[in-house]
């Protein structure tokens, strides 16, 4: 994908993206080998179908004490990946397929998780007229008095700094 900024062509491919984030970028396995024991997290921790990131948030900052430190491994690295590197809405319920690879701590940290945020994040860019939807949202809600804002999912991040090192 490519940009103008201030006159200076910016192209943010999948190598930008690999090089900024160190995230390995190759092809999808066709398969992933899950554990039959793949919802033991959630069965255990959570006993609810839904999970979001502010459960995993949540547990991770209080009830997690004192429990395995395997266990609470797993849950932030789903944590981080749900919320920083995917960067969904918060309320948006967690991957089931992430909840169930992490009780793999060798399969999880072997996925190119690359191949999976980088598709997210340039969905997010290519998508959406982010001119247009600010000024729309924001033209509603001054007329309510509120602050206007807008989110970028995915892990604009990566982005932003590819972005900067052009600039520069």
């Amino acid at each position: 994908m490519w940009f103008n900024f201030d006159g200076k062509p910016a192209r943010f491919s999948v190598y930008e993206f690999s090089v900024v984030t160190g995230l390995c970028c190759s092809e999808l396995p066709v398969e992933v080998r899950l554990e039959a024991c793949q919802n033991r997290l959630q069965d255990t921790y959570f006993k609810t179908n839904t999970i979001n990131t502010s459960d995993l948030l949540n547990k991770i900052q209080k009830w997690l004490r004192g429990k395995p430190q395997e266990d609470r491994l797993k849950i932030a690295l789903v944590y981080f990946l749900e919320s920083t590197l995917l960067s969904s809405d918060p309320k948006k319920s967690v991957s089931q397929f992430h909840l169930s690879m992490v009780v793999d701590l060798e399969t999880f940290n072997r996925f190119p998780w690359g191949s999976v945020v980088y598709p997210a994040t340039l969905e997010q860019l290519q998508t959406r007229d982010l001119r247009a939807k600010y000024a729309n949202y924001k033209e509603q809600l001054e007329a309510k008095g509120k602050k206007a804002t807008y989110t970028l999912y995915g892990f604009p991040f990566a982005f932003m700094v590819s972005i900067f090192f052009v600039l520069s």
